[in-house]
């Protein structure tokens, strides 16, 4: 009985953690399938956002108040990101057109996620593994501007693969994952509202400035309209947690992180 108690928790917290991940791969292949242009290069407009979420949720493991049980659940929650990286990956390399560059920014985020289910338990090792961890994360974030900045540089890509955007819900992910597995770091939940109000600042100003770049007949103000509400959304979010009694809010941490999700959709312009 204890056995069944102690279960149905674990593939609570198993289903809501993997609903982004699904999600994510969902919208990505959608949209690709839809809206990019054919035989177009693609690469994960979530990708950063993965690498974001991977760089907070090591620096909480490596330097983080939390004690074993915590440690514990966070661990078992950040070895199912390996579903959005291994579908990510198989959908990039076999259903689309092969780019190097890519393939490679997409096997950082493999081998990221591969490294949360091989963390030693010896002290040595495990700073020794969390380094390497930190080495992978600037490889697919060097790749993975090296594309959009270098490679594909346009003005849709810059909407497209926004960073920003892409660095909030990185940020937004690793609080509601922080909430999910019930860490007690409120310090630290707080410092990531306030970090993720400076890049959602940051976010608008881009957008406008881009939006401003675009020629008029390009734009789709529909599509526009629903993304800076989205944006407004997060905002509304963010200030509730910041200035209410409860940063561990999971209402708000859930809407502000599925609002995140939803930024590509503005690949539809």
């Amino acid at each position: 009985m204890m056995h069944d108690h102690d279960a149905t928790p674990k593939l609570e917290t198993a289903i809501h953690a993997s609903l982004p991940l699904v999600l994510m791969l969902f919208i990505e292949m959608m949209l690709n399938f839809y809206a990019a242009p054919a035989h177009s290069i693609f690469i994960s407009p979530y990708l950063i956002a993965f690498l974001t979420l991977g760089l907070i949720s090591f620096i909480v493991l490596w330097k983080g108040d939390i004690c074993k049980g915590q440690r514990g659940r966070f661990s078992f929650i950040l070895n199912l990101l390996i579903i959005f990286a291994l579908g990510n990956f198989l959908y990039s390399t076999f259903f689309t057109p092969k780019h190097t560059p890519a393939i490679i920014a997409g096997l950082a985020a493999l081998f990221l996620s591969i490294v949360y289910w091989r963390l030693p338990n010896d002290e040595s090792l495990y700073k020794t593994t969390v380094y390497c961890a930190f080495g992978i994360i600037a490889v697919g974030f060097i790749q993975y501007f090296a594309i959009y900045w270098f490679e594909l540089p346009s003005l849709f890509n810059w909407l497209r693969g926004n960073n920003f955007a892409q660095i909030l819900l990185g940020v937004l992910l690793a609080g509601w994952y922080l909430v999910l597995a019930k860490t007690r770091l409120e310090a630290f939940l707080k410092l990531l509202v306030k970090v993720a109000l400076l890049v959602l600042v940051c976010n608008y100003i881009w957008t406008v400035f881009v939006l401003s770049l675009l020629p008029q007949e390009a734009i789709n103000y529909f599509t526009i309209s629903g993304y800076f509400l989205a944006q407004f959304g997060i905002l509304a979010m963010l200030a509730w947690l910041l200035l209410g009694q409860n940063i561990k809010n999971m209402t708000a941490w859930t809407i502000a992180t599925f609002l995140g999700i939803l930024y590509p959709l503005i690949n539809a312009i």
